[in-house]
This record gives C-alpha cells, structure tokens and sequence, in this order.
C-alpha cells in the first residue's frame, strides 16, 4: 500500500470516529433537555381512590309519650290542644260535655284516646260521674268502670283521673284491671300514689302498662314546665322513651307551642310505646 493510501484509509477512519463522537454528543445533549423538562413537571403523583365511608346514620332521636288529662269538659281547651302539632294522647274524662266530640275529632286527628277514669283520693275531691271508690263492692266498681270507657269512643287505654286512695287498695284495683283484659285495653298509672298497686297489677294480669315519668305542669309556672320538661328529655335520652303528663292551660299551651317545633324529641302517641317489645 503506497503512503497516499495509507494517508487516505487513516482520513477516513478519522471521519467515521468524529460521525460517531457527534452522535453520542448529540444523544447526550438531547437526553440533558428531556431531563431538563421532565423535571420541571416532576412526577405526577398516582392518584389513590379512598374506600368509600360508610354513612354516619344519624341518632334516633328519643320518644316522648304526650298526655295531656283532663279533656272534655271545655271543646275550648280541646280545641286549643288539637291545634298544637303533634301526635298527642288525649286523656278523657268519661261521660263529661265534650266526651264523644273530643274522642271522635282526637281519633280523626290521629291522636290516641285514652279514658281518664276518676278515682278515689287521700282527700275530699269531687270525682263526679263514672267515679270510683274503695268502699264500692266489686259487681258496682266492675258496672261504674264499664259504663266509664263505654262513654268514650275510640278508646285504647286508661289511666287515673286522682285515685292515690283507690290505685293503692289491691281489692279495688283488681277489678278495673280485670275488665281491661277483657277489653285489651292497656294501662298507664298515672302515679299519683308512689304505691300504686295499679302497674304491678296490670303487669300480673298479663295486659300492658306503663307509668307516668313526669307531671310536666303541676306547679303552672313558666319555669316550673321548663324544668320539668328538661328532666323528661333526660329520661328519654336514658331509656328512650318518656311519658308526660300534661294539662290543657294557658301555659301549658303557650310552652308546647314554642318548645316542640325544636324537635328535642319525637312525640309519639302512648300506643306506639306499649307496642315496642
């Protein structure tokens, strides 16, 4: 080979070393700017999706059972108790002026109707009529209490109108009670003797019963009602339920009004309560 060839191949050879030098060169830089720019979006997180939560359900709120005594002499304190919202239990004294109005307008209403039945106190009371006493021999007791909730339409229990002599005399409570059973009717004790034989008897005879857990209007003060009706959502928070007592007076009305619509509770009629087992 003469040197002008040897001159030639080391020229080229030169040639093919630079190409591939350029080109790693150029790799090289084009790899640094895809560096540049991938950095400067950095990495995209990968989204996660969370499990879905379970909806927190929200707490039931407790029951109250609202009695309100004393209905049928007057349509004018009926009517102002049925124009409260709520699904009330209309107590109802038998055989008085407004007895089968009162029970017929409550039931339409949807309310519950209950016999308010007058019995024999530790004092000198006027029961009126359909009233019943200790010294009443049991065929006149069994007649009296028969006539008193024949009196009032749509009845599904009874309670008692005084009675803190009559509700502690086993003898004489027993038979009212009987007749409820007859009837499947059921019981609330109005406790108005803290020795009522009346709840212990019913729950003997296998009919359902229940007991007052506060008088809300006793002392008929403003604030009297307020600290009653507090203790009465305390109960029901305790053991889900409570059961006033009520009266249809001024104050009485005026509180309903303005404390129901807050939805502390839910009112329900007594036979919602004595159908829970």
């Amino acid at each position: 080979m003469s040197s002008k060839e040897r001159i030639k191949r080391r020229k080229s050879k030169g040639k093919r070393h630079y190409h591939i030098l350029l080109i790693l060169f150029l790799t090289v830089i084009g790899v640094f700017f895809l560096y540049r720019e991938f950095s400067k979006e950095g990495i995209k997180p990968v989204k996660t999706i969370k499990p879905a939560q379970p909806e927190k359900k929200h707490e039931a709120l407790p029951k109250v059972a609202l009695v309100i005594d004393d209905l049928g002499p007057s349509k004018k304190a009926a009517l102002d108790i049925l124009g409260i919202n709520g699904s009330f239990t209309l107590s109802i004294l038998p055989h008085e002026t407004y007895t089968k109005w009162i029970a017929e307008e409550g039931n339409k209403r949807g309310h519950d109707v209950i016999g308010h039945i007058p019995m024999e106190a530790k004092g000198t009371f006027k029961l009126g009529k359909g009233g019943l006493y200790t010294w009443m021999t049991d065929s006149e007791i069994r007649e009296t209490f028969a006539g008193d909730i024949n009196s009032i339409p749509h009845i599904k229990g009874v309670s008692n109108h005084m009675g803190s002599a009559f509700t502690e005399d086993e003898r004489a409570m027993s038979i009212p009670i009987a007749v409820l059973k007859e009837h499947k009717l059921f019981f609330l004790d109005s406790l108005t003797s803290p020795i009522s034989a009346g709840f212990k008897l019913a729950e003997k005879q296998g009919i359902k019963a229940l007991k007052r857990d506060v008088f809300l209007d006793d002392k008929d003060t403003a604030d009297y009602i307020k600290e009653q009706w507090e203790k009465a959502v305390k109960i029901a928070h305790k053991q889900g339920y409570a059961i006033i007592l009520a009266h249809p007076r001024e104050n009485t009305i005026r509180f309903l009004k303005e404390t129901l619509p807050k939805n502390e509770v839910k009112i329900v009629p007594l036979s919602e309560i004595t159908a829970s087992p």
